[in-house]
């Protein structure tokens, strides 16, 4: 029985604390009878029967069956057992996301209460279940709780210090990454536990926290603010080992960060540069550090030879750590994910990946699956979507022709042999703005034994961007990366390494999906200029006037008998086939009737045209990347879409939809539109057969470019 005064970590004695006997019977949980598929869809997925055993929550019915699937994985590999269990770093970067969530945050001023709704008011709406067990547990933990509901006037600044909380565990936010990640803490715990009752005889010593460390490299920690700095010392109050920082020097949670000084008289004797202007450091602060104002003072510190930022940002922020990490084995996670217990669980069998026969581990990057927690709203949908089908199907088949490399979260990777590579990322500028995935080509070109694997028994969490803006940053971005990796030298040395099914394994996963998009985003507006050419410009209208016995056919008609052999029901194989990853990964998850009505609602909610106006985008990048350079990283932001962005603006406050987009997509889509129309009266429609399916094409991509 728990109750509010029970401690927050769930112990395997707590689980386990009565004995079985061995003639004793007991009932399994009525949520684990047995049942006909036709039973489940009935109850849980259609919702016809009630089903009181399975739970209303979304979120927990997939916990539910994720757990069960990745236990009854056949690529389960046998886990490493405690004291042997190899080290491992959760290294996660940090530039200027959000570590929690603040008042003002949350609340919006006056001023913009047309053009904003305030974050508080959609997290209580999108969360309304969540948040009235939250306002139950706070009224016996904290005594007066008002009952105020959604009344956000009606809390005291206290009451808000929990809300802020709640809200930043239900947003994309440092604190509930490192919050998810620690979990495996408790999970090797448990586990050792478990160990400890099948060899009561074993008298070893073994330490979690010597075992697991949870770092956050950030990069601008010695520039925060009074707020940051406040949230930063939060995180490490938080997750302090139970029993005083006097008790051991091991913390599992430390903060890495790049610190500075002037160069000082003793920069000569030190060997300093003439041209540097200034002392630069990699720290280590843990929540063993003692106080110096708003910091802490460092545990460890190294000086760096120069300025370390060399790159765009984040594959410096990620190497200069590493220093720091403890154990054989790094996993890299993004500031926008999370964790779950459960999944935690089965970080030993995780690790057993990297077992081998002779000494040492398994030279390897082994990648795990992602679930995506951010669709919300038609657009987040849409990328949850996609990513869902990335993150899942497509690396298996990725994996499985060889063709996958690395893509920085949630990997694990030998540290050893990324070392000797130069770190987990590259980090040259502009060259390398997709960095995670020069590591896997460096990784696959040495070779030696090394290989890139995915398995999908362990889930982490994963928060997409949710705003148009923001997702087509995104893509834009990842564009531009694309573009400058056509022109390395390691995408140049794959093609001659690889073997051919590889090596187009590895084009279409990478450069050959951007290029066709490009290709797409051109060929109606070719086909169509063709089209008109022809109709207007028609050579065999005059061969009657000068024979009258010649029959020629029109322009017209040849021209639409070369539209409708191309675009014909072959264009919903097409669509069938863009969808198809999707619906197999929620059919695999959840039920095939989740899955007919998840592509339903996308097909419903008009996600061909999103997916035709981000093609166009894309292809727009990746040529202009390859043409004329100079890619850049672009923050997109991973915040909650709740301001609405005008269609016109000035400059001078921002620019509008129009600003963006006029040059990339209208002004196109209007060029298309006005050929069409003059091809319609050149009598290119007049022809005996019909155009229905190059006409749907065609509807499509001009209201993707004008409407979207």
């Amino acid at each position: 029985k728990f109750s509010p005064d029970a401690p927050s970590r769930v112990s395997m004695e707590m689980l386990c604390h009565t004995p079985i006997e061995a003639k004793s019977r007991f009932l399994p949980p009525a949520i684990f009878t047995h049942s006909s598929c036709v039973q489940r869809s009935m109850r849980r997925d259609l919702g016809i029967l009630p089903d009181e055993t399975w739970p209303w929550n979304p979120e927990v019915q997939w916990r539910l069956n994720a757990f069960a699937r990745n236990l009854a994985s056949e690529d389960l590999p046998r886990p490493f057992l405690t004291p042997y269990v190899p080290g491992l770093t959760v290294l996660i970067p940090h530039y200027g996301e959000q570590i929690l969530l603040r008042r003002k945050d949350l609340e919006i001023a006056a001023a913009n209460a047309g053009e904003e709704v305030p974050l508080i008011a959609w997290l209580e709406k999108r969360y309304h279940g969540d948040f009235g067990a939250f306002t139950s547990r706070m009224t016996r933990l904290h005594d007066p709780w008002p009952r105020a509901g959604s009344r956000w006037d009606h809390y005291q600044d206290n009451h808000w210090e929990e809300i802020c909380m709640w809200a930043s565990m239900r947003s994309q936010t440092l604190w509930r990454t490192v919050e998810g990640l620690m979990l495996y803490q408790p999970a090797l715990d448990c586990f050792n536990q478990m160990v400890e009752r099948e060899n009561q005889h074993s008298r070893l010593l073994w330490d979690s926290y010597e075992v697991f460390t949870c770092m956050v490299s950030m990069q601008m920690y010695a520039f925060f603010d009074d707020d940051q700095y406040s949230h930063a010392e939060k995180l490490l109050e938080r997750f302090q080992r139970p029993g005083g920082a006097g008790q051991t020097p091991w913390q599992s949670f430390q903060i890495a960060f790049i610190d500075f000084k002037e160069k000082g008289e003793n920069a000569n004797a030190d060997g300093i540069h003439g041209a540097q202007e200034r002392r630069y450091f990699s720290c280590l602060i843990d929540p063993g550090c003692a106080k110096e104002g708003l910091r802490r003072k460092p545990r460890l510190t190294v000086e760096l030879p120069g300025f370390p930022i060399l790159g765009d940002g984040k594959g410096d922020n990620q190497n200069h750590a590493i220093i720091f990490s403890r154990g054989s084995i790094i996993q890299c996670i993004d500031a926008n994910q999370g964790g779950y217990f459960e999944q935690m669980l089965l970080l030993p069998c995780a690790l057993g990946e990297f077992r081998q026969e002779g000494p040492g581990l398994n030279p390897r990057i082994v990648g795990f699956a992602e679930h995506i927690t951010s669709d919300i709203g038609s657009l987040g949908d849409f990328a949850a979507g996609a990513e869902t089908a990335f993150g899942t199907v497509l690396q298996r088949c990725y994996s499985f022709l060889g063709g996958r490399m690395h893509y920085g979260h949630p990997d694990m990777m030998n540290k050893e042999f990324m070392i000797q590579q130069g770190g987990v990322s590259k980090a040259t500028k502009t060259v390398n703005l997709s960095e995670d995935i020069f590591a896997g080509m460096d990784f696959t070109l040495r070779g030696n034994g090394r290989n890139i694997v995915h398995r999908e028994y362990l889930h982490v969490a994963k928060g997409r961007d949710l705003g148009f803006n923001t997702i087509l940053t995104f893509f834009s971005k990842l564009s531009a990366g694309t573009g400058e990796q056509l022109l390395t030298r390691q995408v140049l040395r794959l093609g001659h390494e690889l073997d051919l099914p590889e090596f187009l394994t590895f084009y279409y996963a990478h450069a050959g999906f951007y290029l066709t998009q490009f290709f797409l985003s051109k060929s109606i507006p070719l086909l169509v200029f063709i089209w008109l050419v022809v109709v207007l410009d028609d050579p065999e209208q005059n061969f009657p006037a000068m024979n009258p016995d010649s029959k020629g056919t029109s322009g017209a008609t040849v021209i639409a008998t070369m539209l409708i052999t191309q675009f014909s029901k072959l264009l919903l194989l097409f669509i069938v086939a863009t969808l198809a990853p999707l619906f197999m990964q929620v059919w695999l998850e959840s039920s095939l009737v989740s899955a007919l009505l998840r592509v339903i609602k996308q097909i419903f909610t008009l996600a061909p045209l999103h997916f035709v106006f981000q093609a166009k985008v894309i292809g727009n990048y990746i040529t202009n990347e390859v043409t004329l350079g100079g890619a850049k990283y672009l923050p997109t932001g991973r915040g909650l879409p709740t301001t609405r962005r005008a269609f016109l603006r000035r400059l001078d406050k921002g620019g509008g939809l129009y600003n963006d987009y006029a040059v990339l997509a209208l002004y196109d889509g209007a060029q298309l539109l006005l050929a069409v129309l003059l091809v319609i009266l050149g009598g290119g429609l007049a022809v005996e057969f019909s155009l229905f399916w190059w006409l749907l094409a065609l509807g499509l991509t001009i209201c993707s470019w004008l409407l979207v």
